[in-house]
């Protein structure tokens, strides 16, 4: 409790850098909105980044600076905010189990976007296929079993991988509508994000993008 009080006086001051889209920076904006913390929502356009790109920790984005100092890596961001704010586990090692499902989360959004921005068109449509056929199956029965009772994939209660999921699967769906149909743990997970008042308000109220 005393901590949380000195915290509430001497918060920090949170900058996100990405681009105008959801993808790698969108469960960092939902860790803002479920805690109710303010914080600098930066999004550049594409012609931006060459200039941008030197004056980065690791030549990309997402990016968050506290109080100045520059934080690199979706998964990295997301946990030190979920820590901070209370959307972790209640120990390092529940903390790393955490990252681990975050890890394999990302694994799945990185074979998402190489179906997307596949320039090849034969190899794309290929792509797309192994990934409906194969992928999805891959990613899903592992995280089907991680999902708790009460429907998260960590525990009984929201944490910052559900909102890792979430956004994998709201763009894998458009494309890909049955996806969830065989893993009614993982339907209850992002029914669940959804049904978070704090979530839903963001939802309806953020910038339209493509992805």
């Amino acid at each position: 409790k005393k901590r949380s009080w000195i915290y509430r006086i001497i918060m920090p001051t949170y900058k996100l850098t990405y681009f105008n889209a959801r993808a790698r920076a969108e469960p960092t904006r939902f860790i803002f909105a479920q805690s109710g913390v303010p914080y600098e929502d930066k999004r550049i356009e594409f012609k931006d980044w060459p200039e941008l790109k030197p004056n980065t920790p690791f030549g990309v984005l997402p990016v968050l600076e506290i109080d100045g100092k520059q934080l690199g890596g979706s998964i990295v961001i997301a946990r030190y905010l979920g820590e901070e704010f209370g959307l972790a586990g209640s120990n390092a090692f529940e903390n790393a189990e955490i990252s681990a499902i975050a890890d394999w989360i990302s694994e799945y959004f990185t074979e998402l976007v190489k179906t997307i921005f596949e320039k090849d068109e034969t190899k794309k449509a290929e792509l797309q296929e192994k990934f409906r056929d194969e992928g999805i199956k891959k990613f899903n029965d592992i995280l089907e079993k991680k999902v708790s009772p009460e429907g998260w994939l960590y525990g009984n209660k929201v944490t910052w991988v559900d909102f890792f999921f979430y956004t994998v699967i709201a763009n894998i769906l458009p494309g890909y509508k049955n996806a969830l149909d065989k893993y009614p743990g993982l339907d209850k997970v992002k029914k669940n994000v959804e049904s978070l008042p704090k979530i839903a308000k963001w939802i309806k109220e953020r910038p339209e993008t493509q992805y």
